[in-house]
């Protein structure tokens, strides 16, 4: 008797494109008729997305002359990506905080100081010897608070630094009779009489910053050696601040108010809640699945709270260092989010059988129909991990455990899109390619320095911009940067953003894999690839590129793997 013939459509819809494969089934083999893609329609697991794939169904079906008999599905999950303006902020549990507020910019004096903290008024006290460091609060007049520090001095107090409350502290620094560094905008609340205080201005043009050692400010502080690895993290944000007043921290930070935006996580069985700013560095370092809801008002999906399965922020702040950029020539404000919804689309099956006419049904997740498509792979090693990198997640399938994370392909657009001011499209575009700066109509200048000679003039609103090669010709898109800049800068967002998280999600392995296998529309990217083996370089991770029957390349691994799981039941 001969086997009956199934066709399947395996149906991908992703967070950025969908991708569809249409194949027979006979007996547990597979036979792949036809594939294809289009950007998806909407937000994931939407009428409207679901309409986009019902399109392009048509659309393959037509050109092959063949109909699905049943379509397959993974469960949907959407991912919102998108820029916040979240103000940095240094983490809760870091043994130390910072006194200064993020956005303060007049400092004065220089150098740098460690000392006890005594207020204003305790100055009227007698002098005990030490170093101190005084603090001036909001309500006192920078001539009352300089005249008063003058008198202090005269008696006998050895006065190393200054803290003010406003942003007082050139004219402090004018009146006083000691050259110290004085910091202003300064959160006094919660500064107990007596706690150490490390301050440190840089003088202008200088590039020494004594206290942006995790091992000095350490012993100026007293902590304990156990405590040098999150004062090491803490420190990361001091490399390159002018001004820095740093104190221990004798208390967990106070929650966000009510009405603010906040981040649920789960930090030792219970929910804490933070701002996004204090939860930044916390979902960075931990593995996904550590948040549980949040709220963000910049964020339609967020603006009254979203349960969430993981979350992930990026500092552009941080992409901005990576690359060591010209100060001024990116917006490296704010920092660019994804949340993965907790909850998967609901209907989706039976919404796209009611679209077709045809029987759908959803066969499992979208990380398993990854791994069974990445496993088509010619001299896949049997032990290999697959790590499929889409438009919204990052998904680590291997042996004995699987990690969805939030932050993919779409964090790096955002991001480009961000940084550079650009229309979102045109980020999809330029975030792919080299780009060349056009000094004039027939001279360009290459990111590896070489100057070449174009093919076609230049038109005259190319000349002077970096541009991108696109099909009608060259796209401008950038008159501040270098083309050496472009790249560093774009290897840095790649690195901050994919690269990051798929370290963060092997966090969650007992061992590091052996082989790790990039499958999805981000493996097509060589930059990003290279910057994920990059990453996992000291674990001695080979990193390769899946290859789909052989045939596709990292791409439709999800559809490709819903229609084997299919013949196999």
């Amino acid at each position: 008797m001969t086997a009956a013939v199934r066709t399947v459509a395996g149906i991908d819809i992703g967070n950025h494109t969908t991708e569809i494969v249409l194949a027979r089934v006979r007996d547990g083999v597979v036979s792949t008729v036809a594939h294809g893609q289009a950007p998806t329609r909407g937000r994931k697991g939407s009428a409207e997305s679901l309409q986009g794939a019902a399109a392009l169904l048509h659309r393959i079906e037509v050109d092959a002359g063949c109909r699905a008999g049943e379509l397959l599905l993974a469960a949907l999950r959407p991912v919102d990506t998108a820029s916040a303006p979240i103000p940095p902020a240094y983490s809760p549990s870091a043994p130390v905080r910072s006194l200064r507020r993020p956005d303060a910019s007049t400092p004065a004096g220089s150098g740098h100081a460690v000392g006890q903290h005594v207020s204003l008024s305790g100055l009227r006290a007698q002098a005990h010897g030490g170093p101190v460091v005084v603090s001036v609060d909001a309500a006192t007049d920078f001539e009352v608070a300089a005249r008063e520090i003058g008198v202090a001095v005269e008696r006998g107090w050895q006065v190393v630094g200054v803290l003010a409350a406003q942003d007082d502290a050139v004219l402090i620094h004018n009146r006083i009779p000691v050259d110290v560094p004085v910091v202003d905008e300064v959160d006094l609340d919660g500064l107990e009489p007596g706690a150490l205080i490390a301050v440190e201005v840089v003088e202008e043009g200088r590039a020494y910053r004594a206290f942006a050692d995790p091992i000095a400010l350490s012993a100026a502080l007293h902590l304990p050696p156990s405590a040098l690895v999150e004062v090491a993290e803490f420190c990361r944000e001091l490399a390159h601040s002018a001004t820095i007043a740093v104190t221990r921290r004798t208390a967990a930070p106070p929650p966000p108010d009510p009405d603010d935006d906040y981040v649920d996580v789960t930090v030792d069985g219970g929910s804490v809640r933070y701002t996004p700013g204090q939860a930044q560095p916390l979902l960075r370092r931990s593995p996904p699945g550590c948040v549980s809801a949040v709220r963000l008002r910049s964020v339609p999906s967020a603006a009254d709270g979203l349960a969430v399965h993981d979350a992930f922020f990026t500092d552009l702040a941080a992409i901005d260092s990576g690359a060591w950029l010209r100060r001024g020539v990116a917006d490296a404000q704010g920092a660019v989010v994804a949340l993965l919804a907790a909850e998967e689309a609901a209907d989706a099956a039976a919404t796209l059988a009611g679209l077709t006419g045809r029987p759908a049904c959803t066969l499992g997740s979208e990380p398993e129909a990854a791994a069974w498509g990445a496993r088509t792979t010619p001299g896949l090693p049997p032990d290999a991990v697959v790590c499929d990198i889409g438009g919204g997640t990052v998904d680590v399938i291997g042996t004995d455990r699987t990690v969805v994370a939030a932050g993919a392909g779409e964090s790096i657009t955002v991001a480009v899109a961000r940084v550079l001011g650009i229309p979102h499209a045109l980020a999809e575009t330029v975030k792919r390619t080299p780009a060349v700066r056009v000094e004039g109509p027939h001279v360009a200048h290459e990111e590896d320095g070489r100057r070449v000679f174009l093919a076609a003039p230049a038109s005259s609103e190319a000349i002077g911009r970096l541009c991108t090669r696109g099909s009608a010709g060259l796209v401008p898109f950038s008159h501040r940067l270098a083309a050496e800049e472009w790249r560093s800068l774009r290897l840095a967002i790649k690195q901050e953003t994919v690269a990051a998280n798929i370290v963060r999600c092997l966090t969650a392995f007992d061992e590091p894999p052996a082989a790790l296998v990039l499958a999805g529309g981000g493996a097509l990217d060589d930059e990003l690839m290279r910057s994920v083996g990059e990453a996992v370089r000291h674990a001695r991770i080979v990193v390769g590129r899946a290859d789909i029957d052989g045939v596709h390349g990292p791409r439709f691994a999800v559809a490709r793997g819903l229609v084997a799981m299919s013949a196999q039941r």
